[in-house]
């Protein structure tokens, strides 16, 4: 897969764990973010600005992971498998855009 395209799916992803937060925090005075760095972001730029930042660090840092593969096959000069390199990128990848989606769909449980 193109890196576009995976990074396009990491977007996704990411982008409905944010609006989720965002929106089940805003409607729901019993949920509470639980993640530390989440709450941090959120006390100092707002909940929009504090999602939108963290969205930001999950790409670049999930960006430099789903790359590792590059250097990797570098260091070894060349001598992983073909596949390697892309099979490491996409799984990193789709995985968190998963991951992120799952997260956000079970925010938006909370609702119900």
């Amino acid at each position: 897969m193109r890196r576009a395209t995976l990074a396009a799916a990491l977007l996704a992803g990411k982008g409905l764990d944010a609006v989720s937060t965002v929106v089940v925090l805003h409607l729901s005075d019993s949920v509470h973010e639980s993640v530390p760095l989440s709450r941090a972001l959120m006390a100092w730029l707002g909940p929009v600005g504090g999602m939108a930042l963290l969205t930001v660090i999950t790409m670049v840092v999930v960006g430099v992971l789903a790359e590792a593969g590059v250097l990797i096959d570098r260091l070894v000069d060349g001598e992983t498998p073909e596949w390697y390199v892309p099979g490491l990128r996409a799984t990193v990848y789709l995985g968190c855009a998963t991951w992120f989606g799952l997260i956000g769909l079970w925010n938006f449980s909370h609702l119900l």
